[in-house]
């Protein structure tokens, strides 16, 4: 029996993985698409679903206070999403996203995760220092559980727990807890927010629901090429874009549409053309051995995206360059025609 050598086996392996992983790239955009275009229908029906299971539990009295709140909180945090939609930078974002929390715990912090580093960002119920500095994620066990597990924690407000700096800001207080929720977007988790009632407690179910909405939202306005440092990264376009704060909301909303064709029509390359994926780096020529797929996708962003917008960028250009050539333009070969704007 003939077996397959180990640079065989590891080649195989190596375009299934990638197979497999723009298989997960397509079912991730279906899932964004769908959920960006209902969200807010959803904020109100798992509040609904959540809280009146708890309404029923109540006598009349206490319902009718009960549903009061849910209304309440309900709006609270619709209103948040949509700021959370509309922004001019990271600082914006972070001091709306740390208001949104006023009615669910009586402080909160949010911080940033850059790599291995953490950034005090923004904070509500606390003086920030002048000088603060980043902190490494390690030497804040609480804060790199919540990391790694990308799901909310629980700890106590010690310096073992959340490091001597974050500590000494935040004030230590072993008596007391503290919640972490982590912003998870689909790749990283961006941020991680501190929540504590000092000395009551924070809303949890609601927090960790403004968190969920809040990465969605991040999702949702990130483009795939943006700067790799801060928690939002919207797309870098070329010259011909305006900023993304100045644009329409029907022009942001095409602008995430066209990303979303740029990376479903390049994960389908790799999917379903794989060895022709294969030759194309192997002979630095993948528009060749990708011709056809890549001239109907470059045709059909033109006509669907580029003539309807001035501000219009070539994600799909971009997408080409980030997840085909592996972020080696010359990869695509001295035939790619080039960006279409």
């Amino acid at each position: 029996m003939i077996r397959p050598s180990n640079s065989a086996l590891s080649d195989a392996q190596s375009t299934a993985h990638e197979q497999l992983a723009a298989a997960w790239q397509l079912q991730i955009e279906h899932i964004q698409e769908v959920l960006a275009a209902t969200w807010p229908e959803q904020v109100s029906r798992i509040l609904e679903e959540r809280l009146a299971d708890l309404a029923a539990r109540l006598d009349e009295e206490r319902a009718v206070a009960l549903n009061y709140v849910r209304r309440e909180v309900t709006s609270k945090l619709n209103q948040a999403a949509r700021r959370l939609r509309t922004f001019e930078g990271e600082a914006q974002w972070s001091k709306v996203f740390v208001d949104a929390t006023q009615s669910l715990c009586e402080r909160a912090a949010l911080f940033t995760i850059n790599g291995q580093r953490m950034r005090l960002q923004a904070a509500r119920g606390f003086e920030i220092p002048e000088q603060f500095e980043d902190v490494p994620v390690a030497s804040a066990p609480a804060f790199a559980n919540a990391v790694e597990s990308k799901d909310s924690i629980v700890a106590v407000r010690t310096a073992g727990e959340l490091s001597p700096p974050i500590a000494g800001f935040l004030g230590e207080a072993a008596d007391q807890k503290c919640a972490l929720f982590p912003i998870v977007t689909r790749d990283r988790v961006a941020a991680v927010l501190y929540a504590d009632g000092n000395g009551g407690s924070p809303d949890s179910d609601a927090l960790e629901l403004l968190a969920t909405f809040a990465g969605l939202v991040l999702d949702t306005q990130a483009g795939v090429s943006g700067s790799k440092a801060g928690i939002v990264r919207i797309a870098t376009p070329n010259h011909r874009a305006a900023n993304w704060a100045s644009l329409t909301r029907e022009e942001q909303e095409l602008h995430l549409k066209a990303q979303r064709f740029a990376r479903v029509q390049v994960a389908q390359m790799k999917l379903y053309h794989a060895q022709a994926v294969k030759n194309g780096r192997t002979t630095r020529d993948l528009y060749t051995s990708l011709k056809e797929e890549i001239d109907f996708g470059r045709e059909s962003f033109r006509n669907d995206f580029l003539t309807g917008s001035p501000t219009m960028v070539d994600y799909l250009h971009l997408e080409l360059v980030r997840a085909l050539a592996n972020d080696d333009a010359e990869l695509l070969g001295p035939r790619y025609p080039g960006p279409l704007a």
